[in-house]
């Protein structure tokens, strides 16, 4: 029994995953253009090989038959043009070498697909039909006499020919895409590439991880509408940004003025306060006289804290320096008014006399 199924061809681009980026750079690096082909070599179910010193025979693959088919594809093997009557290598053409394979579910069966990157030379044979050359192991499994299962060895090459000449083991086995790589399709005159051609740069672009920098001027990527457009974005959020950030600074200054005035004030409101009972006690501790105590008080609305000086010790300090004033001035006007009489100083601060009892002010 042969099992026939229609396989729906892989898109060129999907190709690339399929091949490891330092085996696609090493291949470029001597093959500018050069051309992929992916076949499905294997699929679950039965396929009627040629046995070599056998001939035909249905052999039941099962899937973990296909799934350690693919793990025994090793890259570098040798792709053939044809079959030879035997597995041997010698004196056959080699067209190409397998460079990449994966295990795909399709159709509701597994199969396996191999990657051949095909020599510059051989690009124009036909080679739509495929098989494995492989060493097997055949488990009779009592299903019939027909139909034995099998166990697979080392695969020791990949034959591709013209389906026309060529029956394939596997009846859907054969070609199921192909890409030349990096190539610019379109017309002479340097039409626009196709759309296959764009996804293939892209994947190529991103297997080398390279960067927009490594590809392009700096004057190129900056004149892109793309980066202009990103780049005017975030000009103009940075622009608003900062108005915002101009705005709220000088709103807070304001505040903060605003906030410092009213703190001033209110320290100088409550330190006058202070300095108000604060004289009273330094008249009393001087034990001053009447008209001298009324002078110094009447003079209180002269007196200015100096500095940030808010308790009381400090307060005191720069009183008695006031007050001391005051009192020398209250002796120089006593002098004018009541000549002869000598200036007393008595009650500055220091002083142990007790003062004048006459007086200058009376009220």
């Amino acid at each position: 029994m042969k099992t026939t199924v229609h396989l729906q061809l892989m898109a060129a681009g999907e190709i690339m995953q399929y091949i490891p980026p330092d085996t696609i750079a090493a291949i470029q690096a001597k093959d500018q253009h050069p051309l992929f082909r992916a076949y499905v070599v294997g699929e679950e179910g039965d396929a009627t090989p040629n046995i070599v010193g056998v001939g035909g025979r249905v052999l039941n693959w099962l899937r973990a038959s296909i799934s350690a088919m693919v793990q025994k594809l090793q890259f570098g093997t040798k792709i053939f043009h044809n079959h030879a009557a035997t597995n041997e290598h010698s004196g056959r053409t080699i067209v190409g070498e397998l460079v990449g394979k994966a295990l795909e579910y399709i159709g509701g069966k597994m199969r396996a697909v191999a990657v051949a990157y095909i020599y510059p030379q051989y690009r124009e044979i036909i080679a739509d039909a495929v098989s494995i050359e492989a060493e097997v192991d055949i488990d009779p499994t009592g299903r019939s006499n027909e139909v034995d299962a099998v166990h697979l060895g080392a695969i020791t090459g990949i034959a591709v020919g013209d389906r026309k000449y060529n029956k394939p083991a596997f009846a859907s086995a054969g070609l199921i895409s192909q890409l030349q790589a990096f190539e610019i399709q379109g017309d002479d005159k340097g039409g626009k590439m196709s759309d296959m051609t764009l996804e293939t740069i892209r994947d190529f672009i991103g297997l080398r991880r390279l960067k927009p920098s490594e590809l392009f001027s700096e004057d190129s990527i900056t004149a892109d509408p793309v980066v202009r457009g990103k780049i005017k974005a975030e000009f103009d959020m940075r622009e608003r940004l900062q108005k915002e950030f101009d705005t709220l600074k000088s709103e807070g200054t304001t505040k903060v003025t605003g906030l410092e005035t009213e703190n001033k004030t209110l320290k100088q409101s409550i330190t006058t306060g202070k300095a108000q009972s604060i004289s009273q006690a330094i008249i009393t501790e001087r034990k001053m006289p009447e008209p001298k105590a009324k002078f110094v008080t009447l003079k209180m609305p002269e007196f200015k804290i100096e500095g940030d000086v808010f308790d009381d010790a400090a307060i005191k300090g720069q009183l008695d320096k006031f007050i001391d004033k005051q009192i020398d001035e209250f002796g120089k006007l006593e002098t004018v008014f009541n000549p002869g009489k000598i200036a007393d100083k008595s009650n500055e601060k220091g002083s142990a006399d007790k003062g004048d009892p006459d007086l200058l002010v009376q009220q």
